[in-house]
This record gives C-alpha cells, sequence and structure tokens, in this order.
C-alpha cells in the first residue's frame, strides 16, 4: 500500500530542497524556481535576507538554526 504524500485540506508537501549553495557562507533560496532571497551564514548564526539580488536583498532575521532562516525567506515570499 502506497503512503500518500498529502492529506485532503491539508498543504502540499515541499517535493525539492529550496536552497543551492553558491558560496562557503552563501546559500540562495528558490520558490517555484525563482529567487527569493538567501541565508548567509555569520558565525554561529544564520542570516535571512529577501530579495532577488543578493547585492540588494534586505535582512529580515536571524536565526541560530539553517531550516529556520530558510522559512524565514520562503514565507516573505508567499509560500
Amino acid at each position: 500500500m502506497d503512503i500518500p504524500l498529502s492529506r485532503p485540506g491539508q498543504p502540499k508537501a515541499a517535493t525539492e530542497i529550496p536552497w543551492t549553495r553558491i558560496d562557503l557562507d552563501l546559500y540562495e533560496v528558490a520558490c517555484d524556481g525563482l529567487i527569493v532571497g538567501y541565508v548567509e551564514v555569520v558565525g554561529a548564526i544564520f542570516v535571512a535576507l529577501r530579495g532577488t539580488r543578493y547585492d540588494r536583498a534586505v535582512e529580515v532575521a536571524q536565526h541560530v538554526t539553517f531550516h529556520a532562516a530558510v522559512d524565514t525567506v520562503l514565507r516573505g515570499a508567499g509560500r
């Protein structure tokens, strides 16, 4: 018996990894194939940046976990 990936009335489960490592301490975050922001690693902190271009992205939050920073960027993209 197959296990369904989603249930009626439940939000659709993410099937792709929304981030790509583009430098030693920098990750690009995409939603539906479009860049929506970045996560920059600064020491032990993950800085969430929103914007399509890194040089113009705006800091929106700082987190102690990578996944929380990615979620913050994606929430701003309307996900």
